[in-house]
């Protein structure tokens, strides 16, 4: 945390404060995490508003009468508090784990992802995709509806059979349905989730860059993600794969994806080592 400490005018008064607030994403809790993201994404504030906002979000309700008693000068100079908002990446942490669609929990995946099934895995990618595509909203709850599901009563980690997964099994003919109550959801918890996943999907893409290359110098994210969506997307490889190796459909589907990612990894790198040759 970092302590802020001064004084303010108030009635000609001088009254004195000493406050501990945020210093990085790690020390949010779930309600300001997810009100920060939801500014972040705001598009028509100037920049000046956001700044503002987002430090009243970080000393919090019970101490926003010090900003409102400091005079803009002053404000002018706590501002560089929230640069860590801006210049840094929030961790792979999912504030929200849990979330009600119709009265009925529904939980997330792991936090790295690293308990996706491959077809979901082609499914959230492809709507990631799309949404930062087209900025439209039913992209990113088609997302959230794929990735939450309802707890499997048969998961139990205790047991041999436990597959590393308490949400039940992916079925993409349920994510329509699903993706009509997840539209019901607080924008700012949507936005928190897709927070999160972007940020662990950034690290999937790390840990295998022959598979997630990084774009080309002066080409942007939109020409890039534009490009791979006309020539190939994740449910053409998913076709490609079936077969002997990996099974039919169903069995593919659920297959872990970073199993399958990491192949696709390897084998980029021996095919760019046979290229060379």
């Amino acid at each position: 945390m970092r302590n802020i400490a001064g004084s303010y005018d108030r009635n000609g008064k001088l009254i004195q404060f000493n406050v501990d607030i945020p210093g990085s994403w790690n020390e949010l809790d779930s309600a300001t995490f997810s009100h920060i993201i939801q500014v972040l994404h705001f598009r028509n504030a100037d920049p000046y508003t956001i700044s503002v906002s987002l430090l009243a979000l970080i000393f919090g309700s019970k101490n926003i009468h010090i900003l409102d008693g400091l005079p803009d000068e002053d404000l002018h100079t706590l501002i560089p508090i929230t640069n860590f908002l801006l210049e840094e990446k929030p961790p792979v942490k999912n504030f929200f784990l849990e979330i009600n669609l119709k009265k009925k929990k529904h939980i997330a995946p792991a936090e790295d992802l690293s308990n996706l099934g491959f077809g979901e895995w082609c499914f959230v990618f492809e709507f990631y995709n799309y949404y930062h595509l087209t900025n439209d909203v039913q992209w990113l709850n088609k997302l959230i509806a794929a990735l939450y599901r309802p707890v499997d009563p048969e998961q139990n980690e205790d047991s041999v059979n436990y597959s590393g997964d308490k949400r039940e099994k992916f079925n993409e003919n349920l994510i329509e349905k699903r993706a009509k109550s997840v539209a019901a959801l607080e924008e700012r918890i949507k936005l928190s989730i897709l927070s999160w996943f972007s940020v662990a999907l950034a690290s999937v893409a790390e840990a295998r860059p022959h598979v997630f290359p990084k774009k080309q110098e002066g080409e942007t994210n939109q020409e890039s993600n534009a490009e791979q969506t006309e020539m190939r997307t994740w449910l053409t490889v998913f076709r490609e794969l079936l077969g002997p190796k990996w099974g039919n459909s169903d069995q593919l589907k659920e297959t872990n994806a970073m199993f399958i990612l990491d192949e696709l990894e390897d084998r980029q790198i021996e095919y760019e080592k046979i290229k060379k040759h």
